[in-house]
């Protein structure tokens, strides 16, 4: 999957999303401003005001000395709560970015076409949309503190130096300490580039572990009958090794940056103290000089782990933006055409479509589909018959032609006014984690529970759901791992039958059923037949006897139709698919 290339600025356009939380934001800024000034401005000024009277020789009085040795407490107070303060606010509005942020992406990806999804792996999202914010949640907060706190303690500790060298009239010190700030440019700048580089392959190693063990999870029954376990294990080992590489590369960097700061930090501050004892200067004063030495050059360190931050977040920034810049191919239209229920006629006009470049699936399809008529799909793999009803779905658009719905072009209404008209049922069914009450309601979130168990009754469900633990409010675990084929692609039909729309899409969903689930679904079709559109793909050609149609599909055309009894006259394909079936079945 291509991956992007993002500025520093993308990490901060993020900021934003704090546009609704002015309030913290005001906060942590003054509480960071008074925290890096009380550090590199007011904590030196008091050491050199309270030892100068301190340390003179002279008679103090005992509510002097009181005063004085309690003022470097108070500022180091102040520093300890409004670094609280500053912290504490900077987390909240780095927690609302990072929520904002995922909320963001989550609602890309139900934007986005379903071609995406073959190229980024759930796994890989998963990585990307949770993984790389939880790192920008954990480095921004300390990247929005000391981008305030440390540039503030650094012109704090530079004031409070040329003053006392305008005031001792010796600038020497000064130049000592500034002719040390380009030696740190040229090692954090370096040293950052190749964090980022590492960080982002740290994340793509995180990203493997996730699809091994999800790939394991999913395939756990195949895992256990192939006697893979020791195979699966060597493999997700091989990716945790590969991460612990990654992982300590990334470390290495991010450590390294400080004691080579300190080092060069020990250089200019050893050349200052050795400059100021052969000047020969006040206790005091060199107290003070020392101080701010000590807090410019930790802020200068301090700047160069929040470099690290910053180009560990990019790494994150990096493939987040692959999601948020991913073009969005269908989409809703200005001004769309108001739509409530449609009848469910439908009309393909010179539709082709292609998912490679000049490699059509569909080739100038002109088809004509009634309301009430039941149609079957009929072909071999990959000739078609999967992307002509996702066509119908909208989840792609035609390269060439038209799709029309009661002579409305699909792409001239709402997607959601489109799907919500559709009845969609998959060969395999995803149920989520929750009752089986929770999985049927899901097609119609507002029906009561009559109508959830008169589907339930339609699809022929409610038997064996009245015979769980439960009822209807059994879990069923995960993908309704508790379920058999059969009862999780009945429960699945349910909810069509509560979603009660005029066009019903079944893409193999009774492959799954025993005969006598078949039939009594069969039934339930034929009662639907009426008022509805009803198009089936399937391999079964014993429902036929249920269907108006058969359209035959075989490399991106429809090379014969008619009724089941019609196609088996003569030599046709569908003749010979249907041969091949049954010398399979017997």
């Amino acid at each position: 999957m291509r991956e992007c290339r993002m500025s520093a600025g993308s990490l901060f356009s993020y900021f934003r999303f704090l546009k609704t939380t002015k309030q913290d934001v005001a906060i942590a800024i003054s509480m960071g401003i008074i925290h890096g000034l009380a550090s590199g401005f007011g904590i030196p000024v008091i050491l050199k005001y309270s030892s100068s009277i301190l340390f003179s020789g002279e008679e103090i009085d005992g509510v002097t000395v009181t005063i004085l040795t309690l003022l470097p407490m108070l500022v180091m107070f102040i520093r300890g709560v409004s670094g609280f303060l500053s912290s504490y606010y900077f987390a909240a509005c780095g927690q609302h970015i990072v929520e904002e942020l995922r909320m963001m992406i989550f609602q890309k990806i139900q934007r986005l076409h379903l071609g995406f999804f073959n190229d980024c792996p759930p796994a890989e999202l998963i990585s990307r949309s949770i993984n790389a914010s939880t790192i920008i949640q954990t480095n921004l907060v300390d990247i929005s503190h000391d981008v305030i706190t440390q540039p503030m303690a650094l012109l704090g500790a530079i004031g409070y130096l040329i003053y006392l060298c305008i005031q001792e009239s010796n600038l020497v010190i000064l130049f000592l300490f500034l002719s040390a700030l380009p030696v740190f440019i040229f090692p954090i700048r370096k040293i950052g580039l190749r964090l980022r580089q590492k960080s982002g392959q740290m994340q793509r190693q995180t990203a493997e572990i996730i699809d091994r063990l999800n790939h394991n999870l999913a395939a756990i029954r195949e895992v256990r009958a192939f006697g893979l376990e020791e195979q699966e294990t060597k493999n997700y080992r091989k990716a945790c090794h590969a991460f612990s590489d990654a992982f300590l590369k990334v470390i290495k960097y991010q450590l390294i940056v400080s004691p080579i700061i300190e080092v060069i930090s020990a250089v200019g501050v050893g050349f200052s103290m050795f400059y100021a004892y052969r000047q020969g200067l006040k206790l005091e004063i060199f107290m003070a000089l020392a101080t701010a030495l000590y807090f410019g050059y930790d802020a200068i360190k301090r700047l160069g782990d929040l470099s690290n931050k910053i180009q560990s977040s990019m790494a994150a920034v990096d493939r987040i933006e692959v999601i948020l810049s991913e073009p969005e191919k269908i989409h809703d239209p200005e001004n769309p055409v108001p739509v409530d229920r449609l009848r469910g006629d439908i009309e393909f006009r010179d539709v082709s479509f292609a998912y490679l470049k000049n490699k059509d699936v569909l080739k100038k399809l002109n088809l004509s589909i009634q309301r009430g008529k039941t149609y079957a799909l009929v072909g071999g793999s990959g000739a078609g018959k999967s992307t002509f009803v996702a066509m119908i779905l909208r989840f792609f658009d035609p390269d060439r032609g038209t799709i029309t719905v009661d002579k409305i072009d699909i792409r001239a209404m709402l997607k959601h006014d489109l799907r919500r008209n559709i009845a969609y049922v998959p060969q395999d069914p995803t149920l989520i984690n929750d009752t089986v009450y929770k999985n049927i309601i899901w097609g119609k979130p507002d029906a009561s529970r009559e109508e959830v168990i008169e589907a339930a009754e339609k699809a022929y469900a409610h038997d064996f759901i009245s015979q769980m633990a439960e009822g209807y409010d059994t879990l069923i675990g995960e993908n309704g791992n508790s379920l058999s084929g059969g009862q999780r692609q009945r429960i699945a039909l349910a909810r069509v039958f509560l979603r009660d729309c005029p066009i019903l899409i079944f893409d193999e969903a009774t492959s799954a059923l025993d005969s006598e689930s078949q039939q009594a679904i069969y039934r339930a079709i034929k009662n639907l037949k009426k008022d509805k559109t009803i198009i089936m793909i399937s391999h079964r050609f014993s429902m036929m006897s249920i269907v108006d149609e058969v359209l035959v599909f075989s490399r991106g055309e429809i090379v014969e139709r008619g009724t089941h009894r019609n196609l088996l006259e003569g030599d046709s394909l569908y003749r010979r698919l249907y041969e091949k079936q049954q010398v399979i079945e017997s």
